[in-house]
């Protein structure tokens, strides 16, 4: 088992502008540790991270970014342009593992996505659920997994898969309550039921820095990073939700807008044949759970958060 927490040395994180890396990057900071980010963006001349600005596809400078280091976030991925998928996710994920071998790193995280598990019948899916990815990003993070999951020999090995990843930046769905338009009411009164998946970008970092002191063996281990236990976690959940936090309105028993039945949306989709799971599916995150992790936002924290930012007052 390693058990260490090992030292507040140096850390190295692809994909540092995104979301989440983003947050990884703050958080290691905050810590105290040293900390390396892979970017192929222009990043803060201020930050305290030292920059290294490139793509994860050359292999000579990942060489130097993981130089002494012993501990790798693998967050970069291409997520719009299809054509680039295969390079930047597959091929770039298995050269970055086996730079990561060579340098002796001994924790290392790699974010996926829920999006592996694909289609499928199960209600609540978890990180035994089989793999049917449908698209492209998909299929590309679902074979990246696999690669990740050969593991490093002597190195704690981490997949997390998160389900929609927002921040007060990137709301997601949060957008729709946020312009509470006649349109966005329409939307809600027809997709109301359906579970939104919604998981705030710092609660998914934190649990990406939860297992760096976690007593685990070197076989890796995959995590749903999910706050999809949460009743409200729905489109009119949110709805409902944000506009309480935005209004100033107590919390208890908060009636939902009304919405049509869950089939009603489901049937639409199979009718302009787009590829649909049931709106009823809830990702599980009790394996993360039963690990000790506690989410500091959860669904409440994360509208409440984003209402704030949008000139909301805290409930």
């Amino acid at each position: 088992m390693i058990t260490d927490s090992l030292d507040k040395g140096i850390v190295c994180v692809t994909g540092a502008t995104g979301m989440v890396g983003s947050k990884i990057t703050a958080l290691l900071l905050s810590h105290g540790y040293t900390v390396r980010i892979l970017t192929r963006k222009s990043y803060p001349a201020t930050s305290d991270a030292e920059v290294f600005k490139g793509n994860i596809q050359d292999e000579d400078m990942l060489r130097n970014f993981m130089r002494g280091a012993k501990i790798v976030f693998h967050c970069a991925a291409e997520l719009k342009d299809e054509s680039q998928m295969e390079a930047v996710n597959v091929r770039g994920t298995e050269l970055v593992l086996k730079i990561a071998e060579i340098s002796g790193i001994k924790y290392f995280c790699y974010l996926s996505s829920v999006g592996v598990i694909g289609s499928t019948n199960v209600k609540t899916p978890n990180e035994l659920t089989a793999c049917n990815p449908q698209n492209t990003y998909e299929k590309t993070k679902w074979a990246s997994e696999q690669i990740v999951a050969r593991g490093i020999k002597g190195c704690k090995v981490v997949i997390l898969r998160p389900t929609n990843v927002i921040d007060e930046e990137r709301p997601g769905v949060l957008a729709i309550p946020k312009r509470g338009s006649f349109l966005d009411f329409c939307k809600v009164f027809v997709k109301g039921g359906e579970c939104a998946h919604i998981v705030h970008a710092e609660d998914v970092a934190a649990a990406a820095l939860h297992f760096i002191s976690y007593p685990m063996g070197t076989t890796p281990e995959c995590y749903i990073v999910s706050c999809d236990r949460e009743p409200l976690n729905t489109l009119a959940g949110l709805w409902a939700l944000y506009n309480a936090f935005r209004n100033k309105k107590e919390l208890q028993d908060l009636p939902p807008p009304v919405h049509l039945p869950l089939i009603v949306p489901y049937i639409l989709r199979k009718i302009l044949r787009i590829k649909c799971n049931m709106g009823n599916i809830r990702y599980s995150s009790e394996k993360l759970l039963k690990t000790g992790f506690t989410f500091k936002l959860g669904l409440k924290g994360a509208i409440d958060r984003i209402a704030s930012a949008s000139g909301g007052a805290q409930v």
